[in-house]
């Protein structure tokens, strides 16, 4: 286990080894700041071991102060240590959260017995867990011995989700043209008004002419309920059937939604914490802000400072500019189909720079590898994020050059960057505003290589999700008669969020758009 004085002892070695090659220099901490685009209290606080910055500040001052890769290397250890140690202390939230929950899964994934497991918390991956729909699948052929009724699945982990039960109750089910499912009486009367922890009640369709899963958010299904003497009925629309899009959006927001929930009092602390960054043009924010979130709730925190950020400093640009964005995956961009503050900044930043005569671009890089390492739900999340943009008349064009995933977030000028980045940062976020002539033309040459070489380029919204449902090897046909049905009655009724920090509107706007196009 890492002592959190380790971490701080790292810390102040680092910071003492950045004073002594400056004073060697016979530099002032301002001559520092100055060179690496920061400010001279940020230079003393990492000095003093009470800050710790992104690894762009260390690289500029390990070249500066002829460093030979001393002071980024001691970043990169620190940063691993680091590493280990928020590891160590989400395993110990999960286990505190779950108890013998935690343990039994554990038991679970050392023994490889249960259907899926809890996944670690905060523990990062090379590639996620699998497909909630494909868990899903498993109750349409259930062993001889289970219980028929009631079942835990796993909405599994990923690179940031750490993996949560969803209790799903399935009941028979007849289809005459509707999903009628026979709830026993007993069952009945059970309550479904759980405040936080998720539950599916389904009907499971089995006919010669075909087999099907339909399920409704419990809460839902107990306003829907009809008493009928013995039994039960409950009417599930047939829109509401389990599948790659809605098990990818049932995935998505379980996890989302069940770390939020559990953060909430801490993030809204640590969001205090943050507004002390608001006045700073430049800010690289450590875990220490947000020492005791889980993994999500870092991504809420980043995510909502940049927002912030790109809004405070944009206030003053009188072209269009383009938008650089660093989401890979589906669990990157599913933040845009369901934050809530993303979702009315994108609304926000659209309607101002977005005419009739005039679109935003908005530009991203996916490279084939990241395709070939996510789930078919991720892969549907990433196409839903780029059609909400489209259908607030922003251009979306992707590189697959695997070397532009470095690049920051920009929002790119003529004369200035506004840089914000939250997704792979080496804190919860890095937020800048430069003039600097070297990062604005490394940014533009990017910015006119992507345009000019996009792997979806084509005229219309249309034709450039179609392009892109095929490179992402989605079946585009089948996803826009899905979302045409998703879109007309919304996701509510399968997957309502809990937490006050969450939408469907980005969602059911995507759903809509994709559904509409000719």
């Amino acid at each position: 286990m890492i002592d959190p004085q380790q971490l701080q002892n790292a810390k102040h070695e680092l910071g003492r080894r950045l004073a002594k090659l400056r004073n060697a220099q016979r530099l002032l901490q301002k001559d520092i700041a100055q060179r690496v685009h920061s400010t001279r209290s940020t230079v003393a606080n990492v000095e003093a071991g009470r800050q710790m910055v992104d690894r762009v500040f260390w690289q500029q001052c390990d070249a500066l102060l002829n460093a030979g890769g001393t002071l980024l290397s001691g970043y990169d250890a620190y940063r691993r240590l680091d590493a280990q140690y928020q590891a160590e202390q989400a395993e110990a939230a999960r286990r505190a959260r779950w108890g013998a929950a935690a343990e039994a899964a554990s038991a679970a994934e050392q023994t490889g017995s249960g259907l899926v497991t809890l996944h670690q918390r905060g523990a990062v991956d090379e590639r996620p867990d699998g497909d909630l729909s494909l868990a899903i699948t498993s109750l349409l052929d259930p062993a001889p011995d289970a219980d028929d009724r009631g079942q835990t699945l796993t909405a599994p982990g990923g690179r940031y989700f750490p993996g949560v039960p969803v209790e799903v109750e399935v009941y028979p089910a007849i289809d005459d043209g509707r999903i009628l499912a026979t709830i026993r009486r007993a069952d009945a009367g059970r309550s479904w008004q759980r405040p936080v922890q998720r539950r599916l009640v389904a009907g499971r369709v089995t006919a010669p002419t075909g087999e099907g899963l339909f399920a409704l958010d419990s809460r839902q299904a107990s306003r829907r309920l009809v008493d009928n003497g013995e039994d039960a009925r409950l009417l599930i629309p047939r829109v509401y059937r389990l599948d790659a899009i809605s098990g990818a959006v049932l995935w998505a927001v379980a996890n989302l939604d069940h770390s939020l929930l559990l953060d909430d009092a801490r993030l809204d602390a640590s969001r205090t914490s943050a507004a002390e960054y608001n006045h700073l043009p430049r800010s690289a924010v450590s875990g220490d802000v947000a020492q005791d979130l889980d993994t999500v709730s870092r991504l809420w925190l980043g995510s909502a400072f940049c927002a912030d950020h790109i809004s405070r400093h944009s206030g003053s640009l009188t072209e269009i500019p383009t938008f650089w964005t660093r989401e890979q995956h589906g669990e990157e961009a599913s933040t845009w189909l369901l934050f809530g503050h993303k979702f009315r900044y994108l609304k926000t930043t659209a309607a101002r720079f977005t005419s009739s005569s005039q679109r935003a671009t908005r530009m991203f890089c996916v490279p084939r590898a990241a395709v070939a390492a996510s789930t078919e739900s991720e892969r549907i999340l990433l196409l839903l994020a780029v059609a909400l943009m489209e259908s607030f008349g922003i251009d979306v064009a992707v590189t697959d050059e695997a070397e532009y995933g470095t690049l920051p977030g920009f929002v790119l000028a003529q004369r200035r960057a506004i840089v914000a980045s939250w997704i792979r940062a080496d804190g919860v976020w890095h937020v800048d505003v430069t003039d600097q002539r070297s990062a604005l033309a490394e940014y533009r040459d990017t910015v006119g290589h992507v345009r000019a070489h996009s792997v979806i380029a084509a005229d219309t919204a249309g034709s450039r999700l179609c392009v892109l449902a095929d490179y992402l090897d989605l079946d585009w046909a089948w996803l826009r008669g899905r979302c045409a049905e998703l879109g007309e009655y919304g996701l509510a009724g399968m997957a309502e969020p809990r937490s006050r920090l969450l939408s469907l509107d980005g969602v059911d706007q995507a759903c809509r758009f994709v559904g509409a196009l000719p």
